[in-house]
C-alpha cells in the first residue's frame, strides 16, 4: 500500500472512531434539553370560618330577633335608696340603668336576655362570645351566664367586661378563666355545666357609687 492509500485508510478509521463515540454518549449536540417538571397545583382556598350562631338579637326594649325575651332588674344593699329607670332601645341596642341616692356595699342594674325562644340552649360546642356592650358612666360591666333554672343569688359563671361609651363589640373565651364563679360565692353553678342548658346571659353593672350607672347591650351570638 502506497502512502496516499495509508492516508485514506486512516482518515477514515478516525472518522469511523468519532462517530462510534458520539454514539456511545448519547449524540450530540443537537439533542434537546430535557423538559422541565410540571409545576405543583396552587393550594385550593382556605376553608370558610364557621359562622357564629346568634344568640339574642334586641329587636325592642322586651324581645330578641330570636323570640327571646328582655328583662331588667336591680338590687341595693338599701332598696329606698335606689330609683331604677325605664329599658329603652336604640341604634340596636337595648339601654337599662338606676341611680343610687347614696353610695351603698352592693348595688347593681341589669338587663337578662333569654336565648333562642327561652328555652335552653346547648352551648357545649361554643368556644367564644361575641357580645356589643356599652355604659356611658362606668368602665366595668359584668356577663353573667344563667343556668337553667337561673341562679336566684347571681352565683354563677361570670366574667368582665371593660366597655366604654360606645358601643363594642368583645370577644370573650368560653372558658373557666374567664368566666370562674364570683369571688363571693363558696359554691354556684360552673362553666362546665351551665354551657350544657345556658337559659340567659346577665349584663350587669354593679357600681355602687351614689348617682346613676347605666348599661346597654346589643347583639349576642357564639362561636365554635
Amino acid at each position: 500500500m502506497d502512502m496516499i492509500s495509508k492516508r485514506r485508510a486512516s482518515r477514515t478509521m478516525a472518522v469511523l472512531f468519532s462517530a462510534a463515540l458520539l454514539a456511545a454518549c448519547g449524540g450530540g449536540d443537537d439533542d434537546a434539553p430535557a423538559s422541565a417538571p410540571a409545576p405543583a397545583p396552587a393550594p385550593g382556598p382556605a376553608p370558610a370560618p364557621t359562622p357564629a350562631t346568634a344568640f339574642a338579637t334586641p329587636t325592642d326594649a322586651t324581645t330578641t330577633a330570636q323570640a327571646g325575651g328582655i328583662e331588667t332588674y336591680q338590687y341595693a344593699e338599701n332598696g329606698a335608696a335606689q330609683t331604677a329607670g325605664t329599658p329603652a332601645f336604640a341604634a340596636s341596642a337595648v339601654s337599662y340603668g338606676a341611680t343610687l341616692a347614696s353610695a351603698q356595699s352592693y348595688a347593681g342594674a341589669a338587663l337578662r336576655l333569654y336565648a333562642p325562644n327561652n328555652t335552653a340552649f346547648n352551648a357545649s360546642g361554643y368556644s367564644r362570645m361575641r357580645i356589643q356592650l356599652r355604659s356611658s358612666t362606668d368602665a366595668l360591666l359584668l356577663i353573667k351566664l344563667q343556668p337553667t333554672p337561673v341562679s336566684a343569688d347571681g352565683c354563677t359563671a361570670t366574667a368582665e367586661a371593660v366597655v366604654s361609651s360606645t358601643l363594642s363589640e368583645l370577644v370573650i373565651d368560653l372558658n373557666s378563666t374567664r368566666f370562674p364563679l364570683p369571688g363571693h360565692c363558696s359554691s354556684g353553678t360552673t362553666l362546665n355545666t351551665v354551657r350544657a342548658g345556658l337559659l340567659a346571659v346577665d349584663v350587669v353593672n354593679a357600681a355602687s357609687t351614689a348617682g346613676a350607672h347605666d348599661l346597654a347591650v346589643g347583639s349576642i351570638s357564639l362561636e365554635p
